[in-house]
């Protein structure tokens, strides 16, 4: 979880660490070589590198994200942001906290800088939101959340960034790009919990193959809206059935974690060595559960599982068009050999009726023949 919020904050190389509240605030401290995260190596010359950290008043300490559990309305909670330049020259941060949302395949990121926060992230306000530090110096700023006293209850998710604007030259030209590294902040209104889900739509197709006695292969999209208040993880299940409730292939696509509320993803699978059965369904089944880390206690109601389906027409176009050619060689085979039969009987007919032609004639010339001999005879007598 909180490797996918820091991945999707980068765009530039950095080193994020931990640390933890502290009741009064610091303006700068030097900084070692090293942060609560563990070593960090010299940047190369010429390079930009730099960590961003949650931090006491005296420096990061052992913490990897900001969280609050059980925060009534109206509460200001105090704390502290730790940002380290590791850099061999003097880099200007910016600093500022900002929303966090599902992205593509619902991974969970901040929200793109040019956006303006509307949720927990327009409750951070820092001290100092621009910070020019030197190489290898450190600045820890205090900032402070105030939750509006209009707050839902239930999760909020965004992060604390420190950005840079470099200029990159790429071949349409120099371009201003903001590299950013960011730490996660979750923050839980105190109130009642109502974790839910629901599937919105679910879509099929079926991609055949050509071999008639093999299977093709379909896909399966679900989008799925979290219609409750908590974040929530999702475990999807994916069948396609035949006539009379035939399994034909199955899948259990990744775990999706974090899925903020109110938020709406979609969730792919892939099934292969599906056989076409003409009328299909591809049924799906999303069981959610409960995000306990961080010390998050659970709602009182588990949130139920949904289900719903597509249906889907596979037709097995190989195997058809296999049985129209041995059918269709079945009776050009029989026609064929009713002809050479026909042509057969036809010339045993013929030989038959001019044997018979001739043996006609023969037996007439015979006749003809005594005849003739018969009545010599008679006159020379």
């Amino acid at each position: 979880m909180f490797g996918l919020l820091i991945a999707a904050a980068i765009a530039a190389t950095g080193t994020p660490a931990g640390a933890a509240p502290s009741p009064t605030p610091t303006p700068s401290a030097p900084a070692a070589n090293t942060n609560a995260g563990g070593g960090v190596e010299p940047a190369p010359p010429g390079s930009i590198r730099w960590s961003v950290q949650p931090s006491s008043a005296q420096g990061p300490d052992s913490r990897k994200e900001f969280s609050y559990r059980d925060v009534k309305p109206g509460t200001a909670i105090h704390d502290y942001v730790a940002v380290t330049n590791f850099s061999s020259a003097p880099v200007t941060f910016q600093i500022y906290g900002t929303d966090a949302l599902n992205g593509n395949a619902g991974a969970l990121q901040l929200q793109p800088a040019d956006e303006k926060p509307k949720d927990v992230g327009a409750w951070v306000s820092i001290l100092k939101t621009s910070v020019t530090l030197k190489p290898n110096e450190r600045a820890i700023e205090p900032i402070t959340l105030t939750v509006p006293a209009t707050a839902t209850p239930g999760d909020h998710t965004g992060g604390i960034v420190a950005s840079i604007g470099v200029e990159e030259n790429t071949a349409n030209g120099p371009v201003k790009v903001d590299r950013r590294l960011g730490v996660p902040l979750y923050l839980r209104v105190a109130g009642p919990l109502n974790p839910g889900i629901t599937i919105e739509s679910v879509s099929a197709s079926y991609h055949g193959t050509a071999n008639p006695f093999g299977g093709g292969s379909t896909d399966v999209t679900l989008t799925v809206h979290n219609t409750g208040n908590v974040r929530l993880n999702l475990n999807p299940e994916v069948a396609v059935h035949g006539l009379y409730w035939l399994k034909v292939a199955s899948a259990n696509p990744a775990t999706m974690p974090n899925l903020l509320p109110g938020s709406t993803v979609q969730i792919s699978a892939h099934l292969d060595g599906v056989y076409p059965l003409g009328p299909m369904t591809a049924d799906v089944r999303v069981v959610p559960s409960q995000i306990t880390a961080l010390g998050l206690p659970k709602a009182p109601n588990e949130p139920q599982a949904v289900e719903s389906d597509a249906f889907l027409w596979a037709t097995p176009w190989p195997l058809l068009l296999l049985v129209l050619l041995l059918v269709g060689g079945f009776f050009a085979f029989r026609w064929v050999r009713r002809m050479r039969r026909g042509r057969q009987d036809q010339v045993v007919a013929e030989a038959v009726a001019k044997a018979r032609q001739e043996t006609v004639e023969q037996l007439k010339k015979k006749a003809m023949a005594a005849k003739a001999g018969g009545g010599g005879t008679g006159a020379s007598g």
